[in-house]
């Protein structure tokens, strides 16, 4: 029997510097960004990452987390900064949390951990998973007077949630220990790669490593009341389940069919031959269309995708040939055209690819927003990607808009390695909507542009297009003034997720 492919969303905040609680840490933000990278590898739609944030922001973002976790089987939080416990609730401290005198005013600028696994419970998502890395060393010290303490408290577990935590009561937890994370975290990751292990499983093998790199000096801990299996790596996590066809389609990797013809077809077309190729496009049109399902109609018009960008020139016409794509439109619906933007985004496990778009052709397949009953494929796509807008500048719809980039070049004198010192044009900011898309030095969250740093206006017009999925007829660069000798210099990389960064007014 298949196992259906579960959805999943995850929360995941690090917090290395405060405001007042000193002194800061040195890993919390790098372990949150390690884990956030990796439960986007194993398909969870991700929350906009968030680092060194405040009560206002977190709070933010986990009104919006919330908001539509009912569609989900799996929640997860993570968080890793300092945490303390006040007359028996455990809190999370955010950046702008005051450590005086008063506890109150801890309490009223910190995040009350059992409050938020209330309100994840009510949610009524099937599962929730909630993992603290807290509190790494004492902020609290001399200021306690009786009523904190930085050994985090047992929590209870509502039905269907587990709580894991990097320490057992009483023990405090460390901000290093394995391969530049904390212990708890490097357990984790390392762990997190293992394919198959049931999430009871995990935690012990977890648990069993950081008592081992501690020697025997710290165990994690777990309470439970989860209800039913879960695996965080079993190859099952989607990010569209729910879109009106079978997980087989949309995890196009474990397609098979009994129907001996679309079966051909399909070895076809994935031969990265032009011949086979050309063929399968072949027996395909002569197929007629209402003879074909939904289903078949969907991987098919995936497959013609992939091999117009593999150098099929009979799947390149068909995908951009209004007139033989309306022969499949039925009842205002187009599931080959469907099938065609679909891979666009989603890759064959059915998660969004976030970068390495395969958008060769999307040009070309706007072209198909004028034919009315194409319109309705622009509505399916453009429903799947509002999620994921933190990382699309440029979301197809039934009227699609032109996208306008702001970039800011300054001159200034530069020392490449190559050559002697030279003034040239400086690129300052590449902003979109407000957010600034180039990223800080440190951050890890990017896609890689060039070796080179001088570049000229065609190549950053093709880093953005490769990057954020925009085809070129819709995108409008703007500068403040001409690149000298039509070469800029650019020395950064480009956000994935720019919606998370700070925003620029140029």
């Amino acid at each position: 029997m298949q196992v259906q492919p579960l959805k999943g969303k995850a929360l995941v905040v690090g917090n290395d510097h405060y405001d007042q609680v000193k002194p800061d840490l040195d890993n919390a933000v790098n372990d949150a960004r390690s884990i956030y990278e990796a439960f986007q590898e194993l398909g969870f739609m991700m929350m906009p990452e968030a680092y060194d944030i405040d009560t206002d922001r977190f709070d933010e973002l986990f009104e919006n987390f919330k908001s539509d976790l009912s569609h989900y089987e799996v929640g997860i939080v993570y968080f890793s900064g300092h945490g303390i416990e006040i007359n028996g609730k455990n809190y999370l401290i955010m950046r702008n949390t005051p450590i005086g005198e008063c506890a109150k005013s801890t309490i009223r600028n910190s995040i009350d951990l059992q409050d938020c696994i209330k309100e994840l419970h009510d949610t009524k998502c099937k599962m929730i998973i909630v993992i603290i890395d807290a509190c790494r060393n004492n902020p609290f010290e001399g200021k306690e007077r009786g009523w904190g303490s930085v050994n985090l408290a047992p929590l209870f577990a509502p039905k269907g949630t587990l709580i894991a935590y990097s320490t057992s009561p009483g023990e405090k937890a460390d901000d290093f220990g394995m391969e530049g994370h904390s212990v708890y975290t490097g357990a984790l990751l390392k762990h997190l790669k293992e394919e198959g292990l049931e999430i009871e499983t995990f935690f012990k093998k977890v648990r069993s490593t950081v008592n081992a790199m501690t020697a025997g000096k710290k165990t994690s801990w777990e309470h439970t009341s989860l209800i039913g299996s879960f695996s965080f790596n079993s190859g099952q996590m989607v990010h569209v389940d729910d879109v009106g066809y079978d997980s087989m389609v949309l995890k196009d990797i474990q397609y098979a069919t009994t129907d001996k013809v679309i079966a051909l077809i399909i070895k076809k077309l994935k031969s990265y031959n032009w011949y086979e190729q050309n063929d399968g496009v072949a027996e395909f049109k002569r197929i007629i269309p209402k003879m074909l399902d939904k289903n078949q109609l969907f991987i098919i018009g995936r497959n013609l995708l992939q091999a117009a960008i593999g150098g099929s020139h009979g799947a390149r016409d068909v995908i951009i040939d209004s007139g033989v794509l309306e022969k499949y439109s039925n009842e205002s619906e187009n599931h080959l055209l469907n099938g065609i933007l679909f891979e666009i985004y989603f890759n064959k496990d059915g998660r969004f690819r976030y970068k390495n778009f395969k958008t060769a052709f999307l040009n070309e397949l706007l072209q198909h927003t004028k034919i009315e009953s194409l319109k309705s494929s622009f509505v399916f796509i453009h429903k799947l990607l509002k999620s994921f807008s933190p990382f699309l500048i440029f979301i197809p719809s039934p009227e699609p808009i032109e996208v306008s980039i702001n970039v800011r070049l300054n001159k200034e004198v530069v020392n490449p390695i190559w050559d002697d010192p030279m003034e040239m044009s400086v690129v300052k900011s590449v902003s979109f909507d407000g957010y600034d898309l180039l990223a800080a030095d440190d951050d890890s969250n990017v896609f890689p542009f060039t070796k080179e740093q001088n570049i000229r206006e065609k190549e950053l017009e093709s880093m953005l297009c490769e990057g954020y999925g925009i085809p070129s007829k819709y995108l409008n660069l703007i500068y403040n003034e001409k690149p000298m000798n039509e070469i800029m210099w650019l020395d950064r990389k480009f956000k994935r997720n720019f919606r998370s960064g700070i925003e620029v007014h140029n």
